[in-house]
């Protein structure tokens, strides 16, 4: 088959989102937009809304843009940079009012239900992405493209207590753990995850790590997050092993820098693999992290909703939640570079 002669249904004839995801992927920037566009249909205008803004979903943003570019949609991205269900849904209604086709957003919490029930009696195309309350998704006939934080979450307790051991050498102590959004579906069961790893780690292995969890405010405040994780570590003093967290480990490395501490002195790591993260992964400060294949992840949602409006059921697909260590950075820069050269050319980062 030609790519000219590509049409929707034989492209989905290929095999469900994940072959059709490969096809298009391999597709972008073989052709001119204008005429590969052609072969899509009626231009579509999609609308991404994450439920905070922030440098965290750029790769999302490539991979949506990415489609969007082949397949000559418009595309925007809406944001607040503060999180609450209450700013997210206004940010929805947003993109509801800027007359969206698809709108791309989290399912975090039920609070959100009503605002998608809004957007869907209007035609519009909901796609869940990165993190959704799966009753609340069933309910509506929606599905999920993201990581299972569940395990996610657990993957990073047990790397937590294991490098605690592995690094200090004690059998107890407190492992602190920081929430960037209290309240948030994926947020709170990678929280749930890390502890429940931590109390078994603690069972098979003979340990007493205590787990402290906290609202860190480390996806959209830095210097207040910086404070929260230094009053944690203070309070915790030489119980200290390990500082891990559902998002942004940054602003607690630099908690631990200010206080003198060396790289490797604890354990520490998350549930994210962002480029300054990944820095700080290749100066020992962190010891893994986890990658949800965001760029993939942004890519599959915008797909997702190409075949919904063809007629097609919304996909479920789970993403990266694995752990990652210090021997994959490698492999894990090389396609951060990819990501962030795509990034560039649509001027999400400079």
């Amino acid at each position: 088959m030609s790519k000219k002669g590509l049409i929707r249904r034989e492209l989905f004839v290929a095999g469900g989102a994940s072959a059709a995801a490969m096809i298009l992927a391999s597709l972008v920037g073989g052709r001119a937009n204008g005429a590969l566009a052609a072969d899509f249909g009626p231009k579509k205008k999609l609308v991404f809304v994450p439920q905070a803004a922030g440098d965290w979903n750029i790769p999302i943003r490539a991979g949506q843009r990415d489609f969007c570019a082949m397949v000559g949609w418009d595309y925007q991205f809406l944001g607040n940079p503060v999180y609450s269900v209450e700013n997210h849904a206004e940010q929805v209604n947003n993109a509801i009012a800027a007359k969206a086709d698809i709108i791309v957003t989290e399912l975090e919490n039920a609070g959100m239900t009503p605002t998608f029930k809004q957007a869907i009696s209007k035609g519009i195309v909901m796609v869940i992405i990165d993190q959704g309350v799966i009753k609340e998704a069933d309910a509506l006939g929606l599905g999920i493209i993201g990581e299972d934080p569940l395990v996610s979450g657990h993957h990073n307790g047990w790397q937590g207590a294991s490098f605690a051991q592995k690094l200090t050498g004690k059998k107890e102590g407190t492992i602190l753990f920081g929430n960037g959004n209290p309240g948030a579906d994926l947020i709170d069961k990678r929280q749930q995850g890390s502890e429940t790893a931590i109390q078994e780690y603690n069972k098979a292995n003979g340990t007493n790590y205590s787990f402290v969890a906290f609202p860190d405010s480390s996806f959209d405040d830095e210097s207040q997050s910086i404070q929260k994780y230094g009053a944690q570590i203070d309070d915790a003093g030489d119980k200290l092993v390990g500082v891990i967290t559902g998002g942004n480990i940054v602003p607690g490395v630099k908690a631990l820098q200010e206080r003198g501490f060396k790289p490797g002195q604890v354990s520490a790591g998350s549930t994210d693999l962002p480029p300054q993260q990944q820095q700080l992964m290749d100066q020992g400060w962190v010891q893994w992290g986890t990658d949800q294949q965001q760029y993939t992840m942004g890519l599959y949602s915008a797909v997702s909703a190409f075949m919904v409006l063809d007629g097609y059921r919304y996909p479920t697909i789970r993403t990266g939640e694995g752990p990652l260590l210090k021997a994959d950075l490698d492999r894990i820069k090389k396609r951060t570079a990819i990501w962030q050269a795509k990034a560039k050319a649509y001027g999400d980062v400079k």
